[in-house]
């Protein structure tokens, strides 16, 4: 094996442990915070999915995107719905597709979910020593600067 594999196999293997033990850290409040929601996995599933599209979806497009069936998501979305997190308007082409978005309570939701994480994250980075934290930062910044972002390479 060459040096540049074993350079690459290293790396990968710490950076996966790494990302695992944060990932593993960060998801036990996760769940604990969806629990206290009253909110089933699909259905915050699908509010993620709404709070990432950038057009409202039909029924049909959330239960293929969240890999529900389309029953399963109708009820979900019913649920929703209810609880004022979503908005249903009927398609301006065919009035037989109902449209589904995010509304203000939904939105608020997700943004506060996205809130906590950044403060899951936060508190773990606290816990790294000044040094560990400043080399962590600077070697990021740096492989960032490698790194094409897959949104910007499409334009």
């Amino acid at each position: 094996m060459s040096k540049s594999n074993s350079s690459v196999e290293a790396c990968t293997a710490a950076l996966l442990s790494f990302l695992d033990r944060v990932a593993t850290r960060v998801s036990c409040n996760t769940v604990d915070r969806v629990a206290a929601t009253d909110m089933t996995l699909s259905q915050l599933r699908m509010l993620m999915v709404l709070s990432r599209s950038d057009h409202d979806l039909s029924v049909n497009e959330l239960a293929e995107a969240v890999d529900l069936s389309l029953a399963a998501a109708g009820r979900g979305a019913d649920r929703l719905v209810a609880g004022e997190l979503v908005t249903r308007r009927e398609d301006e082409c065919d009035r037989r597709v109902k449209r589904l978005s995010l509304s203000d309570k939904g939105y608020e939701l997700i943004q506060k979910q996205f809130r906590l994480r950044a403060d899951d994250v936060s508190g773990i980075v606290a816990e790294l020593p000044d040094d560990v934290r400043a080399d962590l930062t600077s070697a990021m910044s740096t492989a960032l600067e490698s790194i094409s972002d897959p949104i910007t390479a499409r334009l």
